[in-house]
This record gives structure tokens, C-alpha cells and sequence, in this order.
């Protein structure tokens, strides 16, 4: 159907699930005799405000789909309790919906799920419960804790967590005090925190934060970080569902996206899709992020974004032969899209640059150091942590995301930068970013965090990608590896992956420091048990970049 397609909208449609409870839906139908494929968005963010660029209900509809916009159980119009990050009460509910879709005389029996964040994140549970007639999905700037976790290097996502609580609590609050059990003291606390979380990060020990002290509140700290981004068990996800992966550069959750993409590229390659675009975390997406006006086919309405997930559902509801692109990536600072049948691109090849130092100076070479013994080291005190300049973040309180100047941290002793010659020819950078160094520390733990930087003509210095790593999560995730203070180790710290032109005039630059904070909460360096430590101690941290212990940073650059 054409987007002059007639449709009628049916408010607080109740959908009963398989315990009894009834979840709120708008239903978005066209106005035609046959049955149509139907595309699902479930929220806790409030049905009747669902309005994300990547695709909207009216869109569907308009498209000649049929689309349901349903609140989550407790949340807004929908009967039960609200349990914050239950991913299995996700999956399940999400199959009783998908199911109940599929029964109604206006479908056709296809159904698909779109939607963004923790809409993307519920797609992927879901996936899990494997509905009969769920035939496509597209989670956009979903998340799972296998890949968040690389990407925090086992640190808390402090600003993340608080503000996702507060946002959440807000609601929850407002349905007891209907139910007349108003608690004014915790209503105020969450006005406050709403406005600015900042008060609320440095309180320790962090799981003693007063949201969770609210009487009846429904989460707890080890259950925020255990479920924040972990759809139960990540290992049942349906690899053969048809699956569009869209996600942003600038996005914290960006690698889910692009790690889970290619994970199912080579279990079944002919049912997934890639979109990555200069992103941040937002349902909005212009062209404008951060610092960067990036150009005007940038935004996701310029770029016809929701015209490809329509197309992608016209393959898999509507069995119709369309053409999609394997991998739909845009090259930042380059203006454009472009296209591959695979990530990373194939046209790439790998570079390595080292740290070096001269006369005070450090700087990045091709060439691996002739020196014994050579090193570089900073302090780091948990009391005043390197703050927090753009990036991968969630933008919450005063927080800004994207290519953010790092001008703010010019002046701190406790960051290490290393920079490269200034390029005569435009450099593109494409496929993940890894960082090897060799580090020790007078601390029984510390984090190291490594930037790479685009430095152009006027010295102002944009956050391409950044990565972490907490000393006791050196060897892996699944279990800490005690640290003893002064031993040299290697680590190897993930940044991610990017498309990133570096324009002629421009050079590149490493930037090592211990903090990103209040992205990360900061590191006692007393190896304390995540959320636990009250006291902390200052460290000094060493980066090694001599022969035998030579630190680089690994990209792929297009050919």
C-alpha cells in the first residue's frame, strides 16, 4: 500500500496475558478488508508518547502494516506490577502479545517487533521465547551485558544506571500514590534527582543509594547491574530470526548492534542486516551530534531510515522480493552512506600506531621504540576522578554525548596523550579499535582508559571512540583476577567500532587516564567488590612503551 493508505486508531485496547493480567494497546490499523502483517512496539516509556525517529506507528500503518503500541506490565495503562528489567516477565509477555496479534482478524498471521533502547532490548528477549509467529524483529541501540561489558570493561555505568532508575521511578511513584500510598519524601528525592542526578553519584558505598531505601522499591542495586543489559540468557537468541541490527557511533550500547550482527552473519547469513549511524543514544536522531554538524544526509529522516525497516519488513512479513543492503554504515566526516556485504568492511587493512615520547612530548609513530626501558605515569585519586567529556553516554543531568572537545581536560596531570604527525591525505578508519599497553600501578586495582582523538588545525580535540578496562577483569569477565601493586601486565582494551574519516590537517591521538566519570564510577583502587567500598586510595599508574613492552593502538583503515 502507498503512504495515502486510510487508517483508524483504537485506544487502551486490553491484552490479556497468560497469568491473568491485561497490558494496555493502541492498535494503528489500515482501513482494508484482507488481513495485514502487524509490527509490535512494547515500552515502559508511555504508549500514547511512542514517537522514535528510526520508525513510527503511523509510518507502519501509512506502509499498510498494522501496528501495536503496547505499555508494559505496570507501567502506564497496563494492569500488574512493574518489575524493572525482568527480562523472562519481558519475553513472556512479549510472546502472549505476539501470539494474541496473530489471532486477530486483522492480521495476517506475520508479526514483527521494532523499537529503540529498552524497546530494541526486549526484542532480543523475545527472541528467546521463540513465538510461533514472530518472523522479524528490529532492535535499535539494544543492549546485552556479554558486550556491555567489554565496552564498560567491567566498570559501573553509573550515569546509566541512576538515570534510567530515576526515569522508571517517576511513574511507579505516581501509581502509588493513585493506589493512596503517596510517599512525599521519596517523590521529592526523585523530582531532585530528575532534574540533576549529580548529588547521587558520589555517594558510597553506591549500593547504598537512597533510591534504593524507598520503601517498596522494586529493584535493588545488584539487581540493577545484573539485569541492566541482559536479557537472561544471552545464548538462546534465535540466530536464525530475520534481524535488521541498527545502532549509532556515539551510541554506549553500539557494539550489541554490531558484535550480535556479526555473530549472526555467520550462523545464518542471508537473515541479518547491519545500519550504523553517527548516533548518540537517543530516539532523535539529527544530523548535528555533540560538537559536529555531520551533514545533512546524516539525520535518520534525511536518510530515509524508516523507509529501509519498512523494506526489511516487507521481506519478512510480506514475503515480497526487495532489495536491502548487507551492512548500511555511515563514514563520519565524509558526508555520505555507504554500503558492504560484510563488517568490517572488506576494502580494510590493519594499522598500528606506538606510543613514544620526546622531550616531554608524547607522540604516535608507525615504528616500534629501540628503547630498554621506557615508561609514562600519572596519579590518579578517586576523590577528584577525570571527569566525564562526551563520549559513549547516556547525556543525563549535565552530561553531553558525542564528539565533545576534550579542552576541559587539558589541564589535569592525570591524563596521558600521545599524538601522531599531521596527516597529508584524508584517513579512513573503519572496523574495531584495540588498544594494547603494558601498565603497572601502586594500586591492588585501578581502571585504565584509552580515547582515540581526531586533533584538527585549531588543537580542538573530538572523542572518536574510547574503551575500558578494570585491572581485575584483565583476564575476562567471568572471573576477577587479583592484582598484586607493581607488576608490569599486559592489557588489552576494546574501543569498539567506528567509521571515522580523519581529515587531511588533522592528526590522531591517544588519551590514557583512569576515570570517566560519572560514566563510570570511579575505582577505589582498593579492589572493593563493585558498589561496596567506602574509603579509597590514590594511585600512580604507569604506562610502559619501550621494546620489549611496547603499547599500541590497532584500527582497520579503508583501502
Amino acid at each position: 500500500m502507498n503512504s495515502m493508505t486510510s487508517y483508524t486508531v483504537t485506544r487502551n485496547v486490553l491484552v490479556p496475558m497468560r497469568d491473568g493480567v491485561s497490558l494496555s494497546a493502541d492498535l494503528w490499523l489500515p482501513n482494508t478488508k484482507e488481513p495485514v502483517p502487524a509490527i509490535l512496539f512494547r515500552t515502559p516509556y508511555d504508549r500514547s508518547a511512542y514517537n522514535p525517529d528510526v520508525l513510527r506507528p503511523q509510518q507502519c500503518v501509512e506502509a499498510g502494516f498494522a501496528a501495536v503500541v503496547q505499555d508494559m506490565r505496570g507501567r502506564f495503562g497496563s494492569e500488574g506490577e512493574w518489575m524493572p528489567l525482568n527480562w523472562p516477565q519481558e519475553g513472556a509477555d512479549s510472546y502472549d502479545t505476539i501470539e494474541w496479534i496473530a489471532e486477530q482478524s486483522w492480521c495476517s498471521t506475520s508479526v514483527g517487533m521494532s523499537g529503540l533502547s529498552y524497546c530494541g532490548t526486549v526484542q532480543l528477549a523475545a527472541s528467546l521465547t521463540k513465538p510461533p509467529h514472530l518472523k522479524a524483529i528490529a532492535p535499535t541501540m539494544a543492549s546485552l551485558a556479554e558486550f556491555d561489558r567489554i565496552e564498560a570493561g567491567g566498570a559501573l555505568r553509573l550515569d546509566l544506571g541512576i538515570s534510567w532508575l530515576v526515569v522508571t521511578a517517576i511513574d511507579w511513584l505516581l501509581r502509588r500514590r493513585a493506589a493512596g500510598l503517596a510517599l512525599p519524601e521519596a517523590e521529592a528525592l526523585v523530582l531532585r534527582a530528575a532534574q540533576d542526578p549529580r548529588f547521587l553519584y558520589d555517594v558510597r558505598p553506591l549500593r547504598e543509594l537512597p533510591l534504593f531505601a524507598i520503601e517498596g522499591f522494586p529493584i535493588s542495586f545488584d539487581e540493577l547491574y545484573t539485569r541492566l543489559s541482559t536479557p537472561t540468557d544471552h545464548n538462546g537468541i534465535d540466530l536464525h530470526l530475520p534481524t535488521l541490527h541498527i545502532g549509532g557511533w556515539y551510541d554506549f550500547s553500539h557494539s550489541t548492534a554490531v558484535n550480535l550482527f556479526k555473530r549472526q552473519f555467520r550462523a545464518a547469513n542471508s537473515h541479518c542486516h547491519l545500519i550504523m549511524g553517527p548516533w548518540t543514544h537517543s530516539g532523535q536522531l539529527p544530523q548535528t551530534q555533540g560538537q559536529v554538524n555531520f551533514g545533512a544526509m546524516a539525520s535518520g529522516a534525511a536518510s530515509k531510515l524508516h523507509e529501509v525497516v519498512l523494506r526489511f519488513f516487507r521481506r519478512h512479513l510480506n514475503n515480497e522480493i526487495v532489495q536491502l543492503p548487507r551492512v548500511r554504515y555511515f563514514l563520519m566526516n565524509s558526508g555520505g552512506w555507504r554500503e558492504d556485504s560484510e563488517w568490517p568492511p572488506k576494502a580494510s587493512t590493519s594499522q598500528r600506531m606506538y606510543l613514544g615520547m620526546k622531550s616531554g612530548i608524547g607522540f604516535l609513530t608507525d615504528s616500534m621504540t629501540d628503547q630498554e626501558v621506557a615508561s609514562d605515569d600519572y596519579r590518579y585519586d578517586p576523590r577528584h576522578p577525570t571527569p566525564t567529556v562526551g563520549g559513549r553516554n547516556l547525556g543525563v543531568g549535565r552530561l553531553s554525548m558525542g564528539p565533545i572537545a576534550q579542552q576541559p581536560l587539558d589541564h589535569r596531570s592525570d591524563v596521558l596523550r600521545y599524538t601522531s604527525d599531521t596527516l597529508i591525505e584524508p584517513l579512513d578508519i573503519a572496523g574495531a579499535v584495540t588498544a594494547a599497553l603494558w601498565v603497572s600501578s601502586s594500586a591492588m586495582d585501578t581502571d585504565f582508559i584509552v580515547k582515540l582523538i581526531d586533533v584538527d588545525e585549531s588543537e580542538i580535540a573530538l572523542p572518536i571512540c574510547d574503551g575500558a578496562l578494570r585491572m581485575r577483569y584483565r583476564a575476562g569477565f567471568e572471573q576477577e583476577m587479583p592484582y598484586m601493586p607493581g607488576d608490569i601486565v599486559p592489557l588489552e582494551i576494546c574501543l569498539g567500532h567506528v567509521a571515522w574519516r580523519a581529515l587531511p590537517g588533522h592528526r590522531l591521538r591517544v588519551q590514557i587516564q583512569s576515570a570517566n566519570f560519572p560514566h563510570l564510577d570511579a575505582n577505589s583502587n582498593l579492589g572493593d567488590p563493585l558498589g561496596a567500598g567506602v574509603a579509597v586510595a590514590t594511585a600512580i599508574n604507569t604506562v610502559f612503551r619501550d621494546r620489549i613492552r611496547a603499547s599500541f593502538i590497532e584500527f582497520g583503515v579503508l583501502d
